[in-house]
């Protein structure tokens, strides 16, 4: 287990790979609209919970895999961000369910080790872009 922590924590970091796209400021906020790359992702979906239960329930998930709870016991490492989303109703309301997600690291994204725990999920996601700051 502390390996594991250990790995997920101190292991490498890699930054999801993105393109700036451009940059500006509106109301003395810096901001950059990036185009991040696409791949494989570790995700984990939580329903029927609060949002701030639902992410204590899902990051340490997807932490463990990064960090060795997989198929091959390997400590990948994570990338950052990690992202997670909630979804709204059609009323505009939140939906009881969250979706937390990282991209796997590089090195890993022809054949990722398969999660230990059956509620982690691996994704081919296209990719997204984003305003940062």
């Amino acid at each position: 287990m502390l390996g594991m922590i250990k790995n997920s924590l101190f292991g490498s970091v890699e930054t999801w790979p993105w393109q700036v796209l451009s940059k500006g400021d509106k109301e003395e906020v810096a901001y950059e609209e990036r185009a991040c790359e696409g791949g494989k992702f570790a995700t984990v979906e939580v329903t029927d919970k609060p949002v701030d239960e639902a992410l204590r329930e899902a990051m340490p998930k997807v932490a463990k895999y990064a960090g060795g709870t997989n198929d091959k016991g390997i400590g990948m490492g994570m990338t950052v961000p990690i992202s997670f989303a909630v979804f709204p109703n059609e009323d505009g309301s939140l939906q009881k369910k969250l979706k937390v997600w990282f991209r796997i690291p590089n090195q890993f994204q022809s054949d990722p080790p398969a999660p230990s725990d059956k509620s982690v999920k691996i994704e081919e996601r296209e990719g997204i872009t984003v305003y940062s700051m």
